[in-house]
């Protein structure tokens, strides 16, 4: 099912989390946090830091020529599911489900589905990669060998030809495809793994994501209505 992955409709309020960080040696005092605050990492010197690393021994380019950005893409998911291992958060105090920041995750080398996201991400907008094609998605996923659906957080990218591209952040390093996979068509019912989003947000917004096919539907009734009414 086609979506508008970029996002429909931004959310203004429930933006805030209560209950994925905590103050620091202080367990019972939780901290209200943005979730685009994840991703503001990408403005910060430990991210542009793992760029020049990328720029210097992976070819990372720094032109803006045809190719260029797609290539930035690439480099960085290897990157990430080279350097990193999936690992199930396993709570803390009241935070059942503790959300790391991109420069913890690259310190740990681990994290579950929304921390690999979150550092993927901030890396393609460290890497000079427009906010404009870079989101983060909030849904649900049904893998190969499930019957049901469960809560997951993945990176997209829109890419040079305008497709959006599902970068998968918890695979490992052996499982990266030769070809990056269509969104959409990994959203189609039957598709394994098969993704559903609610949400997705990058560095200055959090959207509503819905099916294209919908809005698709509703615009034209509503255009056909208003023209019958006109030749009436």
């Amino acid at each position: 099912m086609p979506y508008e992955w970029g996002g429909t409709t931004i959310l203004q309020e429930g933006t805030a989390l209560p209950d994925k960080r905590r103050v620091l040696g202080h367990p019972d005092q939780l901290v209200l946090t943005d979730l685009r605050d994840w991703l503001a990492a990408g403005d910060r010197e430990e991210m542009r830091r793992v760029i020049r690393t990328l720029e210097r021994e992976h070819g990372l380019p720094t032109d803006r020529r045809t190719g260029t950005f797609d290539r930035r893409a690439w480099i960085v998911w290897r990157f990430v599911v080279s350097k990193t291992t999936y690992a199930h958060d396993p709570g803390s105090h009241r935070l059942l489900d503790f959300w790391q920041f991109p420069a913890e995750t690259i310190a740990l080398g681990q994290g579950d589905c929304e921390d690999t996201s979150f550092l993927l991400a901030s890396l393609l907008l460290a890497a000079s990669i427009s906010p404009f094609c870079v989101r983060v998605v909030f849904g649900w996923i049904k893998r190969c060998d499930e019957r049901s659906s469960e809560r997951h957080a993945w990176p997209i990218y829109k890419d040079e030809r305008g497709t959006w591209r599902i970068l998968e952040s918890t695979l490992a390093a052996a499982e990266l495809p030769d070809e990056w996979p269509s969104a959409d068509d990994k959203a189609r019912p039957g598709s394994r793994p098969y993704y559903k989003p609610d949400i997705c947000l990058n560095n200055h917004h959090v959207w509503e994501v819905r099916e294209l096919r919908s809005q698709f539907v509703s615009e034209f009734i509503r255009c056909y209505s208003l023209g019958r009414r006109r030749d009436n």
